[in-house]
């Protein structure tokens, strides 16, 4: 499906995409919040990709302080699973380009996989590779930092409001395009050249899934609510929780649930769960 390894980058469909999140960490239930991408064909834009999604979840404030998009700009939105068929459509046959990719690449892995998992459709993914300007620019050039922002200036590239998806997919283009010079003079013409150049290919990949407890198991099956006792870091609590899905990172399992004592998404770490009985969905 991907043959373009031999090809100059910019005679091959280039989608440059960057995402705005609730948080840092989508495997503590952090959600995208914002997609912005723009489609290359013969390195001219023939597709814009803008749009702002419902989490589900409130912003985490200092995501907020870093891209401005607070709770009520995502009122009304659609969700993730609502764009997924234009999204994939967009994408379709492309290399993706983002700066930071990985984090990119795995924020949209875990949208996919929640996606499949609250509904009996199959589990899509994302089988493009992608290229990173972030690992470029670590791995060769001397920039001194190695942010959007302060690359762009190095290179002479305009910037427009950062932090924002599609300002930033602009700039990442740019960007892109004056990397590519530069690396040609390296006789690095080809994507191949710029995918081994950035340390190999980058997919987004399925979360992986931690064991669960028989009954945590059947809560989500059957969509019940749990009742537990859960070990803070200062005392045991009792809650009633709807879960929505599980996630798994560095060792540690978590239940992503509604929390109706706080009446808001929670992330509960499994292992903290001492105790737990179901009820009749809430």
């Amino acid at each position: 499906m991907f043959d373009f390894a031999e090809k100059r980058p910019f005679e091959t469909p280039l989608v440059i995409l960057d995402t705005e999140t609730t948080g840092l960490h989508p495997w503590l239930g952090h959600r995208i919040v914002e997609i912005g991408a723009i489609r290359l064909e013969n390195g001219q834009v023939i597709d814009t990709f803008n749009q702002m999604l419902d989490p589900g979840r409130s912003m985490d404030p200092a995501a907020t302080a870093v891209n401005g998009i607070q709770d009520s700009d995502l009122i009304g939105q659609p969700l993730f699973s609502n764009i997924i068929d234009d999204l994939l459509s967009f994408l379709d046959g492309a290399l993706i380009v983002a700066h930071n990719a990985g984090f990119d690449a795995d924020y949209l892995g875990m949208e996919l996989f929640i996606d499949s998992y609250a509904s009996t459709k199959p589990s899509l993914k994302l089988s493009n590779p992608w290229l990173c300007t972030l690992q470029l620019a670590r791995k060769n050039f001397h920039f001194g930092q190695n942010n959007l922002g302060h690359i762009a200036q190095k290179l002479g590239v305009r910037i427009g409001r950062a932090h924002r998806a599609l300002n930033d997919v602009y700039t990442t283009s740019e960007v892109l395009k004056r990397m590519v010079a530069e690396l040609e003079k390296q006789r690095m013409n080809t994507v191949g050249d710029l995918l081994l150049a950035q340390g190999g290919p980058i997919y987004a990949t399925t979360p992986e899934l931690p064991f669960l407890s028989p009954i945590i198991q059947e809560a989500l099956d059957t969509q019940q609510s749990l009742r537990i006792v859960y070990k803070g870091q200062r005392r045991e609590s009792q809650r009633v929780i709807t879960p929505f899905y599980p996630t798994y990172n560095l060792g540690n399992s978590y239940l992503i649930a509604h929390c109706h004592l706080n009446d808001e998404q929670r992330t509960f770490r499994i292992d903290r769960i001492v105790d737990a009985e179901l009820v009749p969905s809430l």
